[in-house]
């Protein structure tokens, strides 16, 4: 078993810099000038607060509750990032030297702890990705000169794009949280509920910019489909194995779930905002099957020791 006082105080830190980081960025977010760099932004700081309530609710579920303060370092780095005075190419080169190209990240030395605990361990590995995406991000930002683009506002086309696809992710965190009530194998379900935090925190970001261009949420999955698949996943009497499966099945390769997403991020030339959200949005949606697929792979015969 992982040590309980260094699993707990590792949730208990995680849960500390994700707060900060979502207050901090709130601020960025209001004063940010460049609306691509404004779009990715958003993305980031959902997740945070994504991965502030996973802390929160993991450290509970082993009896604990959240006490850490934040490091000094970050403690002055948000404090930097929330600032009025400081421009947004400094604040994102901030946010770069921080973790640089080679460094291992504080996730990546925190998993080696978690052997024992395979629920924490799959929920800090899939937080874990979301980190590297938005740092992947960040640098790609920070390597690209500042744009220069107008702000300009999604089409009544994209507008119902965003809209079918909120209302898709929406149905998939119901879905995977009817799964997690059932998952009897612990690793996965901790995967689990950063996926389905995940699906939920894209829902409601596609929300926020649909009402953003005074476009009311209005699309919903068919009652039949969305009620077939809550029992399918929900089934108590289902194997996880098969339902992993099936999942699988529907979703070849990463490339198979993100494709509209891909070909709408490829029409935005004009609304760096919208843009930027999608396509981090498509990296989660990428990490999500990889990770899921990954666990599959350790499911395989010879791999044994790997499940749970």
């Amino acid at each position: 078993m992982a040590d309980r006082a260094r699993v707990l105080a590792l949730l208990d830190e995680l849960h500390a810099s994700e707060c900060a980081g979502t207050s901090a960025l709130a601020d960025w977010i209001e004063q940010c000038r460049e609306p691509a760099l404004r779009g990715g932004l958003r993305v980031i700081r959902s997740r945070d607060v994504a991965h502030a309530a996973l802390a929160a609710q993991r450290l509970r579920a082993l009896g604990a509750e959240p006490r850490a303060e934040v490091t000094t370092a970050l403690r002055r780095l948000c404090e930097a990032v929330r600032a009025q005075d400081v421009a947004d190419r400094s604040k994102l080169g901030m946010l770069v030297a921080r973790f640089p190209g080679t460094a291992r990240g504080p996730i990546d030395d925190a998993l080696l702890l978690l052997d024992g605990d395979r629920e924490t361990r799959a929920l800090v590995e899939t937080i874990g990705d979301d980190d590297r995406a938005s740092l992947a991000w960040l640098r790609t930002m920070a390597d690209e000169a500042p744009s220069d683009e107008a702000e300009a506002g999604p089409s009544t086309e994209v507008l119902g794009f965003l809209d079918t696809l909120r209302a898709a992710e929406d149905a998939s965190a119901d879905v995977l949280m009817a799964w997690i009530d059932v998952c009897r194998l612990d690793g996965l379900r901790g995967g689990l509920r950063t996926i389905a935090a995940r699906e939920a925190s894209h829902a409601s970001l596609l929300a926020e910019r649909l009402v953003a261009a005074d476009r009311a949420p209005m699309a919903s999955l068919r009652p039949e489909v969305a009620h077939r698949a809550l029992e399918t996943f929900g089934d108590v009497h289902t194997r996880d194995e098969d339902k992993l499966a099936r999942l699988l099945e529907r979703y070849p390769d990463e490339d198979a779930v993100t494709a509209p997403i891909d070909a709408m991020v490829a029409t935005l030339g004009g609304d760096g905002e919208t843009r930027e959200i999608l396509r981090l949005i498509a990296a989660g949606e990428r990490a999500s099957m990889s990770w899921l697929r990954a666990y599959d792979h350790s499911m395989a015969p010879g791999t044994a020791h790997l499940r749970g």
